[in-house]
């Protein structure tokens, strides 16, 4: 058990390292991401100050935590005319790049890995697509082609979802022994459909509600007590609770144009300055809570030699699966001529990792445990560690390029 005053000091020395690699970015264009998982990895399987088991408790909760908070601060910041033209390339570059990549995990794990052909299948999503949590906050500090901005992270917010929905779908297939395919895209459709919808509904009915606190105090408490009861209303309902806090977010950050396509005249004049102060928190917390994220991805990694070799081959492939993907996804748009970049932004996250430690969880509790069960934490912590590799490198090439 850790000591109280030792988490205290870790978590003050996270921030200050994370402020200080906030700054050291937006000078050389060297993410943070990197500075913050190596000292995870201090923390954690060098140095041995947090056990694997310890971390494993809090997966879950870190995860929902994060996603609600980045996706909710994306959504803020992103333009309603931008995510209309930007949403169906972003499908496209999502679903070709997970179903591609899925195919081709499916037979490295079936024919190199040993797995079954479900278990295979399982794998694929887990290690494909990007993570909202990783992109969307170094998209919007990157000086990069809005339109392929908001692309990257309407992409890795449809990942995020299409990968959570296709693992469980496929794990409640091998757990039932019954396939059923239509059964699977009747529930994709069904939580993208659900999560979409009262994420903007709650968000514009948010517009109304802050007018008549507008002069109370803790209003943005008030909003992220808002944001956690849309997400746990829209995973009861059977919908994706990232694309409601994502479309919150957007509701909220666009009111102006959300009421005007509605046809409404109603004098939104007090929402100018709540919105500077509701993005000045909201940019404070995101940047508290991605710190942490990438610290806790540095302190479940598993350090083994084959999980790096057969995540290295995962990745490789998956990233020339990735350029095909972006190449026919912004053909005929003014995207193409950045393909290359938005390639390289493959950076996957904990949901990832949280996925893999349920699979692994579930297989170790059959009657008949799975033998090949441990490759899945330890073939994802190394992929995620290489995709922010990979992605940590974009922006520095993209900058060596502009000038």
């Amino acid at each position: 058990m850790v000591e109280a005053i030792t988490v205290f000091s870790i978590a003050g020395t996270i921030i200050a390292i994370g402020f200080l690699t906030n700054a050291l970015f937006r000078k050389t264009g060297l993410p943070d991401t990197l500075f913050l998982i190596v000292i995870g990895i201090v923390l954690g399987p060098i140095l041995g100050v947090f056990s694997l088991e310890e971390m494993l408790h809090v997966t879950p909760f870190l995860t929902t935590l994060t996603l609600m908070v980045i996706l909710f601060d994306g959504g803020l910041n992103m333009e309603t005319y931008r995510v209309i033209s930007g949403s169906l390339r972003a499908a496209i570059l999502a679903v070709l790049y997970v179903s591609t990549a899925t195919v081709f995990i499916s037979i490295f794990g079936y024919f190199v890995l040993n797995l079954g052909w479900l278990e295979a299948l399982m794998l694929g999503p887990i290690t494909a697509g990007t993570s909202s949590v990783v992109i969307i906050p170094l998209v919007s500090k990157l000086d990069i082609d809005k339109e392929v901005g908001v692309t990257l992270s309407l992409e890795s917010t449809i990942t995020d979802v299409l990968n959570i929905v296709v693992v469980l779908a496929i794990l409640q297939m091998y757990l039932s022994g019954i396939v059923d395919l239509q059964q699977t895209a009747s529930a994709i459709a069904a939580r993208f459909a659900v999560g979409i919808i009262l994420g903007l509904v709650v968000g514009i009915l948010w517009v109304k509600v802050l007018g008549i606190t507008e002069r109370q105090e803790y209003t943005y408490m008030l909003t992220i007590a808002a944001l956690v009861l849309c997400y746990v209303g829209s995973e009861f309902l059977g919908g994706s609770g990232s694309l409601s806090a994502l479309l919150f977010g957007l509701a909220l950050g666009n009111y102006e144009t959300m009421y005007r396509i509605l046809g409404g005249k109603t004098d939104l004049s007090y929402m100018v300055e709540m919105m500077k102060t509701l993005k000045h928190f909201q940019g404070e917390i995101s940047f508290l809570i991605r710190a942490f994220f990438f610290v806790f991805l540095g302190l479940v990694y598993l350090p083994d030699l084959l999980g790096v070799l057969y995540a290295v081959i995962i990745v490789s492939v998956n990233l020339v699966l990735r350029y095909t993907a972006v190449t026919i996804s912004t053909f005929r748009s003014n995207m193409h001529e950045h393909r290359n970049f938005m390639t390289l932004m493959c950076g996957t996250g904990l949901a990832n990792a949280a996925l893999s430690v349920m699979v692994y969880n579930t297989l170790m509790m059959q009657t008949t445990p799975v033998p090949q069960a441990y490759l899945y934490p330890l073939v994802v912590a190394n992929i995620i560690i290489i995709n922010n590799i990979v992605t940590s490198i974009a922006p520095v090439l993209m900058k060596m390029k502009q000038k």
